[in-house]
């Protein structure tokens, strides 16, 4: 059923591809990609912030945030510079061949990516969404997809060091949910009031005696 669901989410990521025409998709799957790929190599560096990371949802936190304020902030800077200045015509059969085919795989990458963020969070382990269709052979499917993306950004970018995409997503899933381990306090010992001194310690004080009489 979720396989199902993703193509239907392709399927609508197609139409709106076709209507947006092939330059405007081509700009949107862009941004798309990139985000995704900041969301899975940044959210290291999010997800140990203290106030992030002593939660269990703080892995699809940082993966949720980074991505929408990338997405949010590629969209802005090609939307001055682009799309929103000129257009660039192309024959309507590219237009709504390519575009549709693009908007087919981002539509798809988006579903893969939204399926990752539910399989580290607590939900995965629920029955029913187990019973929708979460599997293992989809789980594979979808990390595949996404890492074939990101490594076509490596690729690009030249990044060869540290693990793969195919690493980095598996360890993540290996992770799961579980919650960082936080330090233990040292719980205070308790302080004994000190007892109060006996009175037969107390040394008395010697009264005055009387004067001493005078010789007359």
């Amino acid at each position: 059923m979720v396989f199902w669901i993703g193509i239907l989410v392709s399927g609508a990521f197609a139409w709106l591809a076709i209507k947006l025409r092939f330059y405007q998709t081509w700009v949107l799957v862009f941004n798309i990609i990139i985000s995704i790929y900041l969301g899975i190599y940044l959210r290291p560096a999010i997800a140990n912030i203290p106030a992030v990371g002593d939660t269990p949802y703080s892995n699809i936190l940082a993966m949720a945030a980074i991505v929408l304020v990338s997405f949010l902030v590629l969209h802005c800077i090609s939307y001055v510079f682009l799309t929103g200045q000129f257009n660039v015509p192309f024959p309507k059969v590219f237009d709504t061949l390519g575009s549709g085919f693009l908007g087919f795989l981002a539509g798809f990458l988006v579903w893969s990516f939204l399926t990752l963020l539910i399989y580290i969070t607590p939900a995965s382990q629920n029955s029913l969404v187990k019973s929708i269709g979460f599997t293992d052979q989809f789980r594979q499917t979808g990390v595949s997809y996404i890492a074939g993306f990101c490594n076509l950004v490596n690729a690009i970018v030249s990044y060869d060091k540290g693990d793969s995409t195919e690493q980095t997503i598996n360890e993540l899933l290996k992770e799961g949910a579980k919650p960082k381990a936080q330090p233990k306090t040292p719980e205070p010992k308790p302080v004994t009031p000190a007892k109060p001194a006996e009175a037969n310690n107390i040394p008395e004080q010697n009264e005055p005696g009387p004067p001493p009489e005078e010789d007359i």
